[in-house]
């Protein structure tokens, strides 16, 4: 085989990787014991099946499809994966996904595994027809679906000098690549087949039980997704293909031209007729099993493998024909067929096919930072030892077919246990901060559509029907002004404004120079003070003194909270529990004490010592990634100690709490307890009329209280010490003590009002 330069040049290598693809996999969920859960679809509480674009159902209403978006990053794909299985093991937690294509238990009376309950009847209707013709069997074998976008941009160009309108490009070469795949395939289901086994009462109603024999593909051989034999597809041309697939339901050998079982479908239009006028946009590669060694049913290295064979095909030289498709129909299916350890039926034609992708793959190293040809050696490899592929590694670790239900389920309880790790985080989206996962995760629930705008920024797009809201930090949206943000960062600000408002703040000053606040020593108040700078979030540049300091540790917390900020605060101490009410549309939703970061003594070990130990609490994580974040051991921390006359080195008695700050942040290591229920209704009024002052729909209100169960009967009772524009609901979603309060989806139901809530 020769790289040809028929449409594309090696130079544009690198941009055909940076194609989009989607994936779209199927399962089964089963119970424990490998029946068909009885759990339906709805009771997972996901949003509707009429809509959601990410979690809907095949065939069976036990058949969950998960779809991830088109990206360029085959990584992303993973991501999409890992979040979407990790959403739909909580939504049914008694069900295990089953990791395998077939179904290694079928019920003896198949009208008891149920079709999945539509609301679109003539969907039902359809899955019914199915039913009919290929039997339920057949309908149950999972796999996955790969959907391929050549970058548009490299298409383009070859508009005027190759092709005279972009519609012509797109038939003409996805035709063709569709042409090239069907004839080489074969290739892909010799590494990545991987269905040998099936319940023993399996059975196709168009081609009988399958043989004892175990075979590479099940899914992929003439017992899978196949049509009559008397279906006859003419892949000459596109016109050819089009006029012979209406002529199938014509003729009533389809029921619906979607009914068609080929492993490429030319996407473009609701008909197939429409690519002659639209184009064809797409192409979806069907005929991957599932890999069951994986928990999302495809790995990373597989996703770039195929991306690889697909750009190599693109390069091939000359053109397939009808004939070079029959050939690679008849080629595929020996191969599914054929036993695991069959050695490859044309081993010349392998090496050469990864001798092209060798070829692309050194391109793309030497123009990129993505090496692929160590999947190529493997490829190379596997074609010389059948037991390196995946069908070969199986029956080599579950060689009885007896066994594969046993083996099938530890993988799938393996799996969930992966599936249920690390709750707090939204898994593959663990670079944003936890307030974005949350906002992300509900929305991946409900069926939201998501878009990732500047993830070092926390920044999404959710829509809706044509209804879409920008979420920056998870509840920094339209809803709120800009002046506002400004107005509760600025500390000196919002005190005026709560001041005017009649609500109660600490007394204190504000310094601009270090010097000036310096001589402010003498009128400190002995009952205590604060200083912080006068734009802060998150706890950073406080230090809170509850008995008059030295001079030199108050110098030294202003050095702290200059760092910050240029201009700083020096205010009255309020005593009292702190708590954190996060205020949404006028609304109190949830309430926390906040707890500074501590140890406690074990009279054994330093301070220095017990903090190494708290970080190793499975909650504890980086700021804002973790809902407990990591104790620190830095200036703030030595100087709350050294006001308690201890140090890192010390060692507290047995059972000694020892503060390591005065404030208490949990994005400074504190400790979140929920109260939503517990306090009383004067304080979470004072908090909203806060909010109201502010003109804010989100925000976080602050308020020391000498009794939060008790009514207002006094100035001094509370004080209202700060308000924050981005309020870490994480605080609220993941409690050290108490219920956790639901903000990521409050936030979204704020935005998105029109949306039906599943309970």
């Amino acid at each position: 085989m020769t790289i040809s330069t028929q449409w594309f040049q090696p130079s544009d290598i690198p941009q055909l990787f940076e194609s989009t693809v989607g994936i779209e996999k199927e399962s089964l969920r089963l119970d424990n014991q490998g029946n068909f859960s009885q759990h339906t679809h709805d009771s997972g509480g996901l949003g509707g099946r009429d809509y959601h674009p990410y979690i809907q159902t095949d065939f069976a209403e036990a058949q969950l499809e998960l779809i991830t978006p088109p990206l360029k990053q085959n990584q992303d794909l993973i991501n999409w994966l890992a979040g979407l299985h990790q959403i739909t093991a909580a939504a049914y937690p008694e069900d295990l996904i089953w990791p395998a294509s077939p179904p290694a238990k079928l019920n003896s009376d198949r009208d008891t595994i149920p079709v999945a309950k539509l609301s679109n009847s003539k969907e039902v209707a359809y899955r019914e027809h199915l039913v009919q013709v290929y039997g339920k069997d057949v309908q149950l074998v999972s796999g996955i679906h790969y959907n391929f976008q050549i970058k548009p941009q490299l298409v383009h160009k070859l508009v005027g000098s190759r092709f005279p309108s972009f519609i012509q490009a797109t038939n003409q070469i996805y035709f063709e690549l569709g042409r090239r795949y069907f004839r080489y395939r074969w290739l892909l289901t010799y590494l990545f087949g991987v269905s040998p086994y099936v319940d023993s009462t399996y059975e196709s109603k168009l081609f009988g039980t399958p043989p004892q024999t175990i075979m590479r593909s099940i899914r992929q051989s003439r017992y899978g997704y196949r049509n009559a034999n008397s279906i006859n597809i003419d892949y000459s041309s596109l016109t050819s293909m089009i006029e012979s697939i209406e002529k199938a339901v014509n003729d009533n050998f389809l029921s619906l031209e979607k009914e068609l079982y080929r492993d490429v479908r030319f996407r473009g239009g609701q008909k197939v007729r429409d690519l002659l006028c639209q184009g064809i946009k797409y192409l979806e590669f069907r005929n991957f099993d599932l890999n069951p060694f994986t928990p999302y049913g495809i790995t990373k290295d597989q996703i770039d493998f195929i991306k690889l064979f697909l750009i190599s095909l693109l390069f091939l030289e000359g053109e397939t024909d009808d004939a070079s498709v029959n050939l690679g129909n008849r080629l595929n299916q020996a191969v599914a067929e054929a036993h695991p350890q069959t050695p490859c039926p044309d081993l010349e034609e392998g090496k050469l096919l990864c001798q092209s992708m060798r070829e692309v793959a050194q391109v793309l190293k030497e123009n990129s930072q993505i090496d692929l040809l160590p999947l190529v050696e493997k490829a190379e490899a596997a074609l010389e030892d059948s037991k390196l592929t995946l069908a070969g590694q199986l029956i080599n670790e579950c060689p009885d077919p007896a066994n594969f239900l046993a083996w099938g389920l530890e993988q799938a309880r393996e799996f969930k246990q992966g599936y249920q790790k690390r709750p707090y985080h939204l898994h593959g989206f663990e670079n944003f901060e936890l307030s974005t996962q949350d906002v992300i995760k509900e929305a991946l629930k409900v069926g939201l559509k998501l878009e990732i705008v500047d993830p070092m920024d926390n920044l999404i797009k959710v829509s809706h029907q044509g209804h879409q809201e920008y979420i920056r930090n998870g509840n920094m949206t339209a809803k709120d002004s800009l002046i506002s943000y400004f107005l509760m960062e600025n500390k000196v600000a919002t005190k005026e404004i709560l001041k005017e408002a009649g609500i109660y703040v600490p007394q204190g000053q504000h310094f601009n120079e270090i010097d000036e606040a310096s001589h402010y020593y003498p009128f400190l108040p002995e009952q205590g003070f604060v200083v912080k700078p006068k734009n802060t979030n998150y706890g950073l540049g406080i230090s809170i003194f509850k008995t008059l300091p030295s001079q030199s540790q108050y110098r030294q917390a202003l050095e702290i909270a200059f760092e910050e900020d240029n201009t700083i605060l020096v205010e009255s101490f309020v005593p009292g529990d702190e708590l954190r009410f996060y205020v949404q549309a006028g609304e109190v939703l949830a309430v926390c004490e906040r707890q500074p970061a501590q140890v406690v003594g074990d009279g054994k070990h330093t301070i220095s010592q017990l903090i190494d130990q708290a970080n190793q609490h499975p909650l504890r994580g980086p700021k804002h990634f973790a809902p407990m974040t990591l104790l620190e051991k830095g200036k703030t921390e030595a100087l709350q100690l050294e006001a308690n006359q201890l140090s890192f080195e010390s060692i507290p008695d047995k059972d000694q709490v020892v503060y390591l700050r005065e404030n208490s942040n949990v994005s400074t290591g504190g400790l979140s307890i929920d109260r939503t229920d517990q306090v009383y209704d004067d304080y979470n009024a004072i908090a909203i009329q806060a909010a109201e002052a502010l003109g804010t729909t989100f925000c976080g209100v602050d308020i020391l209280i000498k009794d939060y169960t008790a009514p207002i009967k006094q100035t001094g009772d509370y004080g209202v010490i700060e308000a924050n524009f981005n309020p870490a609901m994480s605080i609220h979603r993941f409690v050290g003590q108490g219920q956790d309060r639901y903000l990521g989806r409050a936030v979204l139901q704020e935005l998105f009002p029109e949306l039906t809530w599943p309970q």
